[in-house]
């Protein structure tokens, strides 16, 4: 065993020119997507609400497709190639949304984003790469805060380069987001630094039918339980992130601008969790104690929004609600990482993201559909929130019957 995997370590520079790749990647990302509906309505397009519905999701369907691909492809030919390559395709994919002229344009340019966007896996096992076990989690955590940061800016700044101060061309916003993206090619190019060796993955693996990495995976069958929590995990809080707009809309009278406004509220909360709470909290307490604590939160939160609150209360049950997912989302990504085999980290942290994609393209629909039931009397316009609830607590109890007492490091804490 080498010096590094015995001690205490974090490559500080790597890990800050990561945390840049992923800000401005999300942040593109952020520009356009709040505009999405909207823009899809537009004369040229036409879409219906099903059309835009599938426009939002085949996105996620992409990243559940390719990011074992990607994840795979790092461990052979290094994550550098694969981060690069995906930060350009972002760029191309934004300039074909921004000038389509059709829906079929459009909808072809998600896919490619999507598919770019799926080699975000690979900069969790950059991470992985330039840190030490026990300092995994709080680094997991400055990904999530760039995730958090792009999701608050990226959204203000798409919706004022959409309006009047500039006109009211609503293509300005994805054009911004493809030069942005581009230029952060351009600067991973010169900056970001090789983590892995090539060649050191074994096979390479490009086909999208393939079972391999699947096989991989499940050979282990702790990662294969975490793959499973985290399933129900993404699907229950998309669900959640569906049925809010809409739950505000119909019992507070919620506008757009007010939606966006509270997302925003989100964002900061979940920056500020994982950018300095968790680097405090997980490595005192440990994966699996971090993950139960963020379980037990967010059951609480859904149980509370279960009560259909209004917005002083929700304001309120927002805050052990992002506090609850910023603990578990890079407690469960660390988690699955030390239990990896070095040799297929890109590989396994791919399907982590493939399912969380899979997540995101079912918790939407059971969102939506749940939603819906309060017609015909199923708990009101909260159903959402009781189903999202009713899926985190098996996976809280797999956490805790099955992950814990097979991991080792938790048992010496205990």
């Amino acid at each position: 065993m080498s010096a590094r995997q015995t001690s205490s370590y974090i490559n500080h520079s790597a890990l800050g020119i990561v945390f840049l790749t992923v800000f401005l990647d999300l942040l593109g990302f952020g520009i356009v997507l709040p505009l999405m509906p909207i823009y899809a309505q537009l004369p040229q397009f036409h879409a219906s609400s099903a059309e835009i519905g599938w426009l939002m999701a085949v996105y996620s369907l992409m990243q559940f497709i390719f990011a074992p691909i990607w994840g795979r492809m790092s461990d052979h030919v290094g994550r550098k190639p694969i981060l690069i390559i995906g930060l350009f395709g972002s760029a191309v994919a934004h300039l074909f949304y921004g000038l389509a002229g059709s829906l079929t344009v459009l909808f072809l340019s998600r896919m490619v984003a999507g598919m770019a966007g799926a080699n975000l896996a690979t900069a969790q096992a950059v991470v992985a790469d330039v840190t030490s076990p026990d300092k995994r989690a709080g680094a997991m955590g400055m990904i999530g805060a760039a995730f958090g940061l792009g999701f608050v800016l990226g959204p203000a700044l798409g919706g004022l380069l959409s309006g009047p101060d500039f006109g009211n061309h609503p293509e300005y916003a994805p054009f911004a987001a493809s030069a942005l993206c581009f230029c952060n090619g351009v600067l991973g190019i010169f900056l970001l630094p090789e983590t892995r060796q090539a060649g050191r993955g074994g096979r390479q693996w490009v086909s999208p039918l393939s079972v391999d990495p699947w096989k991989a995976a499940f050979s282990h069958p702790m990662v294969g339980m975490l793959l499973l929590i985290g399933l129900l995990l993404t699907t229950g809080f998309a669900s959640f992130e569906v049925a809010l707009p809409l739950y505000g809309g119909l019992r507070l009278g919620w506008s757009l601008t007010t939606v966006g406004y509270f997302f925003a509220y989100v964002g900061v909360l979940i920056t500020l969790v994982q950018g300095f709470l968790v680097r405090r909290t997980v490595p005192r307490l440990g994966e699996v104690r971090a993950a139960s604590f963020g379980f037990t939160l967010l059951i609480l939160a859904f149980a509370m929004l279960a009560s259909g609150p209004g917005l002083g209360m929700l304001i309120i049950i927002t805050i052990p609600l992002t506090v609850g997912f910023g603990l578990l989302s890079p407690s469960l990504s660390a988690l699955l990482s030390r239990i990896s085999p070095e040799n297929i980290q890109g590989t396994i942290m791919g399907l982590y993201q493939s399912v969380n994609s899979l997540g995101r393209v079912i918790g939407p629909s059971l969102g939506g559909f749940f939603f819906a039931a309060h017609r015909a009397g199923m708990h009101g316009p909260v159903a959402p929130f009781v189903a999202a609830c009713a899926m985190l607590v098996p996976a809280m109890l797999l956490l805790l019957g099955y992950v814990a007492p097979r991991h080792p490091l938790h048992r010496q804490r205990v």
